[in-house]
């Protein structure tokens, strides 16, 4: 694809990002990037990124104890031990994996809650019993660009961190990334 055609892409998803659109409107929208050729996850990720970009100074302004961490099942080790509950894994910190770390850094921060929830259906039960002002959410590109409605519903700011590699288990982030954005603040009194 022309990259001209890719910037008149972008700027249709910056202004996209920016109103509380339905899945419907992403919908027409992929559909017209397959026509121009863009590839599907492109568009997904262009929208992420736009959606982080317009939120990012109301996200990094609101409060750690305002703030929930919603990351993906898929994360886990494929023999976790971590129990089902109502919203989502019951982490014991078994050392599997590294989710038991992060749950554990985001609490010592002082975020509202951190969780390890089992899909997206989770998300609206978590905001309406958490009522959290923002969201830092970890997930697959589509589960990303839903949970960014669900947040537009419930006025929470969020922002989405892709996962590196897809699938159903043992799924991996920029853990990185992860740790540096949980940590992002505003630098004013």
């Amino acid at each position: 694809m022309v990259l001209s055609q890719e910037s008149t892409l972008m700027r249709a998803i910056e202004k996209m990002a920016k109103l509380r659109l339905s899945v419907i409107a992403l919908n027409q929208l992929e559909r017209i990037a397959a026509k121009m050729g863009v590839d599907e996850n492109r568009v997904l990720e262009l929208y992420i990124d736009a959606k982080n970009n317009s939120g990012r100074d109301r996200f990094i302004s609101t409060p750690y104890s305002d703030r929930v961490l919603l990351i993906p099942q898929c994360l886990r080790s494929r023999h976790c031990p971590a129990e089902v509950r109502e919203h989502g894994y019951q982490c014991i910190n078994c050392g599997r994996c590294r989710l038991g770390n992060v749950i554990s850094e985001a609490l010592s921060m002082g975020y509202k809650r951190a969780m390890i929830i089992s899909g997206g259906s989770v998300v609206s039960k978590a905001f309406t019993m958490l009522r959290p002002k923002g969201c830092l959410a970890v997930g697959c590109l589509k589960e990303l660009v839903m949970g960014s409605f669900v947040c537009e519903k419930f006025g929470v700011v969020g922002h989405g961190l892709p996962l590196l590699r897809d699938g159903c288990v043992e799924t991996d982030l920029d853990w990185g990334l992860l740790k540096r954005t949980l940590q992002s603040h505003s630098r004013l009194p």
